[in-house]
């Protein structure tokens, strides 16, 4: 896989997708904590780590099966992407959980498109089987984008969520990408 992808946007900025170095984690911290005071998006209304904690993350992550990406616009961060192994067992090293957040300025440009894309041919690349990620059910955007290309609803987690004076379901999303028996 190439390291970074470039591209140019609709409105003639410089795009470029690229695995986060440990710089980064500053302005990383800065678009989670951006997108997360929105509060109808991710989980936590607050950015969970400090810039300090999030620099370690990038320094020591075990990179063969672990991917920190970020999109830069006209050089300054804008969103970022996780993907993580599904866990320790040997049981869970066959999927990735996927994570992704782009700042409201940086919506509609494609670049989150982008950014599933780059994560995955990632994914593709080092046999993972599938792609798991979950998505308030009021994320109409994202489910939209995620169905696009090409993930699926495995479950739904109902009234998982009390945000904005409603409960909120929690889809579960999955794409393969391996042929399936």
């Amino acid at each position: 896989m190439k390291r970074s992808w470039h591209s140019m946007t609709g409105r003639g900025e410089n795009l470029i997708i690229r695995p986060a170095c440990p710089s980064d984690a500053d302005a990383l911290v800065e678009t989670l904590e951006e997108v997360s005071n929105e509060g109808i998006y991710l989980l936590h209304d607050h950015a969970t780590r400090t810039p300090a904690e999030q620099e370690r993350i990038i320094r020591y992550l075990d990179w063969s099966r672990n991917l920190i990406a970020v999109a830069s616009l006209d050089n300054q961060i804008v969103g970022g992407m996780g993907l993580f192994v599904g866990g320790t067992s040997p049981k869970s090293q066959t999927f990735c959980n996927l994570g992704i957040h782009i700042v409201r300025r940086a919506r509609s440009l494609g670049i989150g498109s982008m950014l599933m894309t780059y994560g995955i041919d990632w994914a593709r690349e080092r046999n993972y089987h599938k792609i798991c990620l979950s998505v308030f059910s009021t994320n109409h955007r994202a489910l939209s984008l995620y169905k696009k290309l090409g993930f699926v609803v495995e479950g739904i987690r109902r009234e998982q969520y009390y945000f904005r004076d409603q409960w909120v379901d929690e889809i579960l999303m999955a794409k393969f990408l391996q042929e399936q028996s």
